[in-house]
């Protein structure tokens, strides 16, 4: 794709998630097609998990509870390789790569599902996926705070830059056990750990088919 920006799949997970065959089915069903379009991607995972060509270690705990730490790194380290945009997302997240090039993201600073909490502030859903640009990856970036949610908190910080450009799309799909991308819909990416019985490899190899219009 002439003229594209940088834009770099930025996909939180982990070294339990690599030995339970869990990155995988990313690696073989739509991360591929991303490259060939002009994206690239990395998993990041924390400090104690081990090398692989791509995957990268950053300096936070490996588990769960401190993906807000693991999310800032992956922020860090797109700006040092000076990616115009991250799409960030987790290992249980389908996308059709060909909707994810074609989704207008260089419009936008802040691009993905949004929601809010009664009282809270908006912020978009971290399981379908969003955009970031580099302009918001900056305002983050220079942020100190830190909590569990890194959801929230990136939506709490950027609440705060008046500047930043937000767009929601429902068409990354939160609801993972409604339809993910199909030749009859128009949505972009799926949350599969919302299916019925939570996620598994399958699902993801099932998406693609549905996205490729198979059985």
């Amino acid at each position: 794709m002439n003229g594209m920006p940088r834009v770099l799949i930025a996909i939180s997970s982990c070294q339990s998630y690599e030995e339970t065959g869990l990155n995988q089915p990313l690696r073989d069903t739509w991360l591929p097609e991303a490259v060939a379009l002009g994206m690239d991607y990395r998993f990041f995972h924390g400090r104690s998990a081990r090398p692989r060509h791509d995957v990268v270690l950053v300096d936070a705990n490996d588990a769960y509870y401190d993906l807000t730490s693991k999310f800032k790194e992956k922020i860090r380290w797109a700006l040092l390789q000076e990616y115009d945009y991250m799409f960030t997302c987790l290992a249980d997240c389908y996308a059709s790569a060909e909707r994810l090039v074609h989704s207008g993201f260089e419009k936008y600073d802040y691009f993905g599902n949004v929601f809010c909490h009664p009282g809270g502030r908006p912020y978009c859903q971290g399981g379908p996926g969003c955009f970031l640009s580099k302009k918001a990856m900056q305002r983050l970036g220079q942020t100190q705070s830190n909590y569990p949610n890194d959801d929230c908190w990136t939506g709490d910080v950027l609440a705060e830059h008046a500047d930043v450009i937000r767009r929601d799309s429902k068409d990354f799909v939160w609801m993972g056990h409604l339809d993910g991308p199909k030749p009859t819909n128009t949505y972009i990416t799926a949350h599969l750990s919302n299916a019925d019985g939570g996620y598994k490899p399958e699902l993801m190899h099932k998406a693609h088919r549905e996205w490729k219009g198979l059985r």
